[in-house]
């Protein structure tokens, strides 16, 4: 049996298709990669947001054997991950206030 075209498997099919093909996940990217990019450029502004956004599509490539297929729009679970990449941004910047604080010097 052949796969479906790219354009038209949805994204679980996707998915499933990059356990064996990875190249088939930048489908993936290219259809979600911009709302999940204003996403996070409304939460942490437009500097941080390309690097949580490739982070975000990182974790999720790493863990697509984890995806439950069941799922046709991953969607939900790719903003799931973009949530803690933000939440770990926060708490890294946060860290590093309180350390630069603590120095008593201001920049």
């Amino acid at each position: 049996m052949t796969a479906p075209p790219r354009e038209c498997a949805d994204d679980a099919a996707l998915i499933e298709q990059s356990w064996h093909e990875p190249e088939a996940f930048a489908e993936l990217y290219d259809r979600h990669a911009a709302p999940i990019h204003r996403y996070v450029t409304r939460r942490l502004g437009d500097g941080a947001a390309d690097d949580v956004v490739a982070e975000t599509f990182l974790l999720a490539f790493g863990g697509r054997h984890r995806y439950d297929l069941a799922r046709s729009d991953a969607r939900p679970w790719l903003y799931g991950i973009a949530a803690n990449v933000i939440g770990k941004h926060r708490r890294t910047e946060v860290r590093m206030w309180r350390a630069l604080a603590r120095t008593g010097t201001d920049r």
